[in-house]
Protein backbone atom coordinates (compact mmCIF):
# COMPACT_ATOMS: atom_id res chain seq x y z
CA UNK A 1 0.00 0.00 0.00
CA UNK A 2 2.64 2.51 0.88
CA UNK A 3 4.71 1.74 -2.15
CA UNK A 4 1.66 2.08 -4.32
CA UNK A 5 0.89 5.57 -2.80
CA UNK A 6 4.87 6.21 -3.08
CA UNK A 7 4.42 5.41 -6.85
CA UNK A 8 1.64 7.58 -7.49
CA UNK A 9 3.07 10.46 -5.80
CA UNK A 10 5.98 10.12 -8.10
CA UNK A 11 3.49 9.67 -11.39
CA UNK A 12 1.98 12.90 -10.03
CA UNK A 13 5.07 15.20 -9.89
CA UNK A 14 5.81 13.79 -13.18
CA UNK A 15 2.70 14.92 -14.96
CA UNK A 16 3.16 18.18 -13.35
CA UNK A 17 6.68 18.80 -14.74
CA UNK A 18 5.70 18.26 -18.02
CA UNK A 19 2.66 21.13 -17.68
CA UNK A 20 2.78 23.12 -20.76
CA UNK A 21 3.16 26.65 -19.54
CA UNK A 22 5.09 28.63 -22.75
CA UNK A 23 1.72 29.49 -24.47
CA UNK A 24 0.51 30.99 -21.43
CA UNK A 25 4.04 32.76 -20.71
CA UNK A 26 3.78 34.47 -24.27
CA UNK A 27 -0.30 35.60 -23.67
CA UNK A 28 1.12 36.87 -20.05
CA UNK A 29 4.05 39.06 -21.69
CA UNK A 30 1.76 40.75 -24.81
CA UNK A 31 -0.69 41.33 -21.56
CA UNK A 32 2.10 43.29 -19.33
CA UNK A 33 1.89 46.10 -22.76
CA UNK A 34 -2.62 46.16 -22.15
CA UNK A 35 -3.62 49.22 -21.18
CA UNK A 36 -7.49 49.06 -21.97
CA UNK A 37 -9.64 46.52 -23.38
CA UNK A 38 -12.50 46.47 -24.88
CA UNK A 39 -14.77 43.42 -26.35
CA UNK A 40 -18.11 42.04 -26.90
CA UNK A 41 -18.74 38.25 -25.83
CA UNK A 42 -21.51 35.15 -24.83
CA UNK A 43 -21.49 34.22 -21.54
CA UNK A 44 -22.72 30.55 -20.23
CA UNK A 45 -23.71 29.55 -17.23
CA UNK A 46 -24.24 26.43 -15.95
CA UNK A 47 -26.71 25.81 -13.16
CA UNK A 48 -27.06 22.29 -11.02
CA UNK A 49 -30.84 22.80 -10.86
CA UNK A 50 -31.15 23.45 -14.64
CA UNK A 51 -30.59 20.99 -17.58
CA UNK A 52 -30.17 23.53 -20.23
CA UNK A 53 -27.19 26.49 -19.52
CA UNK A 54 -28.20 29.90 -19.69
CA UNK A 55 -26.23 32.40 -22.55
CA UNK A 56 -26.33 35.98 -22.87
CA UNK A 57 -24.47 38.87 -24.79
CA UNK A 58 -22.68 41.24 -23.46
CA UNK A 59 -19.96 44.20 -23.44
CA UNK A 60 -16.88 44.46 -21.59
CA UNK A 61 -14.71 47.92 -20.88
CA UNK A 62 -11.18 47.82 -18.91
CA UNK A 63 -8.38 50.41 -18.28
CA UNK A 64 -5.65 48.88 -16.65
CA UNK A 65 -4.95 48.54 -13.41
CA UNK A 66 -8.35 48.06 -12.22
CA UNK A 67 -11.29 50.02 -13.89
CA UNK A 68 -14.07 47.44 -15.54
CA UNK A 69 -17.31 47.34 -16.18
CA UNK A 70 -19.03 43.90 -17.62
CA UNK A 71 -22.89 44.87 -19.27
CA UNK A 72 -25.05 41.30 -19.65
CA UNK A 73 -28.00 41.54 -21.78
CA UNK A 74 -28.77 44.03 -25.33
CA UNK A 75 -30.21 45.58 -24.17
CA UNK A 76 -28.09 45.72 -20.76
CA UNK A 77 -29.93 44.01 -17.96
CA UNK A 78 -27.45 43.93 -15.15
CA UNK A 79 -24.04 45.60 -15.20
CA UNK A 80 -21.27 45.37 -12.98
CA UNK A 81 -18.79 48.09 -12.48
CA UNK A 82 -15.32 48.29 -10.56
CA UNK A 83 -13.68 51.61 -10.38
CA UNK A 84 -11.08 49.57 -8.05
CA UNK A 85 -12.16 49.66 -4.69
CA UNK A 86 -15.81 49.40 -4.97
CA UNK A 87 -17.71 47.23 -7.31
CA UNK A 88 -21.45 48.40 -8.33
CA UNK A 89 -23.91 45.70 -9.29
CA UNK A 90 -26.76 47.12 -11.06
CA UNK A 91 -30.06 45.25 -11.66
CA UNK A 92 -31.37 47.33 -14.79
CA UNK A 93 -35.09 46.15 -15.04
CA UNK A 94 -35.83 45.91 -11.30
CA UNK A 95 -33.64 49.57 -10.33
CA UNK A 96 -31.69 48.43 -8.15
CA UNK A 97 -27.96 48.62 -7.00
CA UNK A 98 -25.82 47.17 -4.61
CA UNK A 99 -22.29 48.44 -3.82
CA UNK A 100 -19.48 45.81 -2.22
CA UNK A 101 -15.66 46.07 -1.77
CA UNK A 102 -13.98 45.38 -5.15
CA UNK A 103 -12.08 42.32 -3.10
CA UNK A 104 -15.24 40.56 -1.66
CA UNK A 105 -16.24 37.39 -2.93
CA UNK A 106 -19.38 38.65 -4.48
CA UNK A 107 -17.53 40.67 -6.64
CA UNK A 108 -14.57 39.10 -7.26
CA UNK A 109 -15.82 37.12 -10.24
CA UNK A 110 -16.35 40.44 -12.12
CA UNK A 111 -13.35 42.08 -11.30
CA UNK A 112 -10.65 38.96 -11.22
CA UNK A 113 -10.08 39.25 -14.84
CA UNK A 114 -8.78 42.77 -14.28
CA UNK A 115 -6.42 42.27 -11.62
CA UNK A 116 -2.71 42.64 -11.52
CA UNK A 117 -2.97 38.55 -11.76
CA UNK A 118 -3.35 38.90 -15.50
CA UNK A 119 -0.72 41.33 -16.04
CA UNK A 120 2.40 39.82 -15.97
CA UNK A 121 3.84 36.40 -15.45
CA UNK A 122 5.20 36.79 -11.49
CA UNK A 123 2.20 38.31 -10.02
CA UNK A 124 0.22 35.15 -12.18
CA UNK A 125 2.10 32.35 -10.31
CA UNK A 126 1.62 34.14 -7.04
CA UNK A 127 -2.01 34.43 -7.60
CA UNK A 128 -2.81 30.95 -9.23
CA UNK A 129 -1.49 26.84 -9.63
CA UNK A 130 -1.50 25.70 -13.17
CA UNK A 131 -2.84 22.19 -12.33
CA UNK A 132 -3.30 21.45 -16.22
CA UNK A 133 -2.66 21.85 -19.56
CA UNK A 134 -3.38 20.58 -22.99
CA UNK A 135 -4.23 21.86 -26.60
CA UNK A 136 -8.15 21.03 -28.34
CA UNK A 137 -8.45 22.27 -32.16
CA UNK A 138 -5.63 24.80 -31.66
CA UNK A 139 -6.39 26.26 -28.25
CA UNK A 140 -4.63 26.10 -25.13
CA UNK A 141 -6.40 25.07 -22.67
CA UNK A 142 -5.37 25.76 -18.49
CA UNK A 143 -6.90 24.59 -15.30
CA UNK A 144 -5.89 26.97 -12.44
CA UNK A 145 -6.51 26.61 -9.05
CA UNK A 146 -6.23 30.24 -6.50
CA UNK A 147 -3.53 30.17 -4.21
CA UNK A 148 -5.51 32.29 -2.06
CA UNK A 149 -7.75 30.39 0.37
CA UNK A 150 -10.50 32.92 1.03
CA UNK A 151 -10.93 33.46 -2.93
CA UNK A 152 -10.60 29.67 -3.19
CA UNK A 153 -13.79 29.18 -0.96
CA UNK A 154 -15.68 31.00 -3.21
CA UNK A 155 -14.20 30.55 -7.11
CA UNK A 156 -12.62 26.83 -6.10
CA UNK A 157 -11.55 26.26 -10.25
CA UNK A 158 -10.69 28.47 -13.34
CA UNK A 159 -10.25 27.58 -16.86
CA UNK A 160 -8.33 29.86 -19.71
CA UNK A 161 -9.07 29.51 -23.21
CA UNK A 162 -5.91 31.09 -25.42
CA UNK A 163 -5.23 31.52 -29.00
CA UNK A 164 -1.67 30.32 -29.10
CA UNK A 165 -1.04 31.99 -32.55
CA UNK A 166 -2.69 35.11 -31.83
CA UNK A 167 -1.72 35.37 -27.88
CA UNK A 168 -5.14 36.21 -27.24
CA UNK A 169 -7.79 34.57 -24.55
CA UNK A 170 -10.22 33.47 -26.01
CA UNK A 171 -12.65 32.40 -23.06
CA UNK A 172 -12.20 32.60 -19.32
CA UNK A 173 -14.35 30.24 -17.13
CA UNK A 174 -15.08 30.31 -13.62
CA UNK A 175 -16.48 27.67 -10.93
CA UNK A 176 -18.38 28.87 -7.84
CA UNK A 177 -18.87 27.32 -4.66
CA UNK A 178 -22.33 26.07 -5.40
CA UNK A 179 -20.88 23.62 -8.43
CA UNK A 180 -22.05 26.67 -10.73
CA UNK A 181 -20.45 27.25 -13.91
CA UNK A 182 -19.85 30.82 -16.29
CA UNK A 183 -17.75 30.42 -19.24
CA UNK A 184 -17.40 33.55 -21.06
CA UNK A 185 -16.25 33.30 -24.87
CA UNK A 186 -15.36 36.72 -25.96
CA UNK A 187 -16.11 37.22 -29.83
CA UNK A 188 -14.55 40.29 -30.64
CA UNK A 189 -11.89 42.79 -29.11
CA UNK A 190 -10.12 45.85 -29.00
CA UNK A 191 -6.96 46.61 -27.51
CA UNK A 192 -5.67 49.43 -26.11
CA UNK A 193 -8.75 51.82 -26.66
CA UNK A 194 -9.59 55.41 -25.63
CA UNK A 195 -12.34 54.74 -23.23
CA UNK A 196 -14.39 57.48 -21.04
CA UNK A 197 -13.55 57.31 -17.55
CA UNK A 198 -17.23 58.32 -16.95
CA UNK A 199 -18.13 54.38 -17.98
CA UNK A 200 -17.45 53.17 -14.81
CA UNK A 201 -19.39 55.59 -12.87
CA UNK A 202 -22.70 55.16 -13.62
CA UNK A 203 -25.17 57.20 -13.20
CA UNK A 204 -27.83 55.53 -10.01
CA UNK A 205 -30.71 58.74 -10.00
CA UNK A 206 -33.51 56.86 -9.40
CA UNK A 207 -31.93 53.92 -8.16
CA UNK A 208 -31.89 51.83 -5.13
CA UNK A 209 -28.48 51.63 -3.63
CA UNK A 210 -27.42 49.64 -0.86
Amino acid sequence: MRLALILFLLLGQGLRAELDTAPLEAWLERQSSLRSLTAEFVQERKLPALDKPVRTRGKLSFIHPDKMRWELGEPAKTIAVSDGETATLIDVEERRARRVDADSPRARPFTLLGSDAFHSSENFHKAFEAVESRVTRGIYQLTLRPRDRSLRRHVPWLYLDIDPGKKELRALSVMLEDDSRIRTLFTSHQRNPEIDPAVFAPDLEGYRVR
